[in-house]
């Protein structure tokens, strides 16, 4: 009966350790930021497909139009240039055995005789595990796949506290990038 009353009193010590401790909050960061710029077509060189834009508040500027944009004939002086640029970021824990080193990349661009325009997608997504934190400098280093170590600056310091050294977490980063050609005012 003895041994009986002290295996309870263990167990429920432990219960009662087990309620009191917090809990590991989960690591789900997500941000995204969009950046739409615009340029006037100042001038258009068919022979060495050099393209002058003009932004809003500025000194303008050459670019090369590849071969990719099948539809330069159609770009005139006066028309305005549109790219709309935007980057995500995604990190979370890493499911247990969970091992990520992939990108992918989508294009696509306006067909022949259409307007101008195209657009590019980039998106990679790693697992990297948690080598140090420096929580007075809010840093975390990363060993990332192949196996260097990147030190990074954390934005919210209270993630710091959701993970530990020798946490694998998973990184998605995708750009993307579209232009587009609107036509000259009249």
């Amino acid at each position: 009966m003895r041994n009986s009353t002290w295996m309870l009193m263990i167990v429920l010590a432990i219960m009662n350790l087990w309620g009191c401790a917090e809990p590991k909050k989960e690591l789900n960061i997500q941000r995204s930021e969009t950046v739409t710029l615009s340029a006037t077509v100042e001038e258009v060189d068919l022979e060495t497909r050099m393209v002058t834009l003009r932004p809003p508040a500025g000194k303008p500027f050459r670019v090369h139009a590849g071969k990719e944009v099948v539809n330069l004939p159609q770009v005139k002086a006066g028309d305005e240039v549109v790219a709309v640029y935007s980057e995500a970021l995604a990190v979370r824990m890493a499911k247990p055995g969970e091992d990520r080193a992939d990108i992918s990349q989508e294009t696509g661009r306006a067909k022949p005789g259409s307007k101008p325009g195209g657009y590019e997608v980039i998106e990679t997504t790693v697992t990297a595990k948690i080598e140090d934190i420096n929580k007075s400098r809010q840093t975390a280093s990363l060993r990332m796949p192949d196996g260097d170590v990147l030190t990074v600056k954390v934005k919210d310091p209270a993630n710091l506290e959701k993970v530990r050294i020798g946490d694998t977490i998973v990184i998605t980063y995708r750009e993307a990038l579209a232009v587009s050609l609107q036509k000259a005012k009249k």
